[in-house]
């Protein structure tokens, strides 16, 4: 089985971010952990000794506050040594680039061959660094930013994920937490062969439904002992993928 690395993008435009986000979901071989708007907090969630540690960074240079070059040097200090792919608009910075360990210099707006290239390229380094680098396993927990901190949540105790806008409310055995993020984007995180989507706004974990309608239009869910069952709709375009799942033989 070929190994699947892992990646982050520091971008600051959500146009951008997204637009990256699309071309690498088509590749097997790559698996986004998370995408941050500012480099202060991608920073904070590399230095975090429980977060996984990236095998790729895809890094846009002008940010406000602190620039992709800033963020260059202060990973430098850290024990990890992801490869980095710079994507930005503006090709002077091409000279300074070279001061640093890069895998590629992509100017927006990005084209998919080129960025192909480059992550080849970061692979290559990542391959010859370990040869023996096995599989990378999708960690048993999911960060997130919740407010002002960092939260840690287990697999197992998420019940669902219910999207709003650009926010998602995670609800746990344990409590809800509301994170800036897409329904999307925290999805990919998750083991697909525990988690769902059953419709536009909800992901719910398949180990905690207690029942379901018989013909499969909404689900109801093992929730906290005070609270009973939560109950949650199926969409009309999800139902089959659910009926197919979890329907009788």
């Amino acid at each position: 089985m070929s190994a699947v690395y892992s990646f982050i993008i520091v971008e600051d435009v959500a146009l951008q971010r997204e637009h990256l986000i699309d071309l690498l979901h088509s590749r097997l071989d790559l698996r986004l952990l998370q995408a941050f708007d500012n480099a202060e907090d991608a920073y904070l969630y590399l230095s975090d000794s429980a977060t996984l540690v990236p095998d790729l960074i895809f890094l846009d240079i002008e940010m406000p506050e602190a620039s992709g070059f800033n963020f260059l040097e202060a990973i430098q200090k850290l024990p990890s040594s992801p490869r980095v792919i710079i994507t930005t608009a503006f090709a002077e910075y091409a000279v300074k680039g070279y001061d640093y360990d890069l895998s590629g210099y992509l100017l927006k707006p990005i084209e998919e061959e080129q960025l192909n290239k480059a992550i080849q390229k970061a692979l290559r380094s990542l391959e010859q660094k370990d040869d023996s680098k096995p599989v990378t396993k999708q960690e048993a927990h999911l960060l997130i930013k919740s407010k002002s901190k960092w939260v840690k949540l287990a697999h197992e105790e998420i019940l669902y994920l219910e999207g709003a806008n650009v926010d998602v409310r995670i609800v746990t055995t344990g409590g809800t937490y509301v994170t800036r993020n897409r329904i999307k984007n925290l999805q990919q995180k998750l083991p697909r062969d525990h988690f769902m989507r059953i419709h536009d706004s909800f992901v719910v974990n398949l180990n905690h439904i207690r029942s379901y309608a018989s013909n499969y239009t909404y689900l109801e869910l093992r929730s906290a002992p005070e609270e009973g069952l939560k109950k949650l709709p199926v969409g009309p375009k999800y139902r089959d993928q659910f009926k197919e799942s979890l329907s009788p033989e």
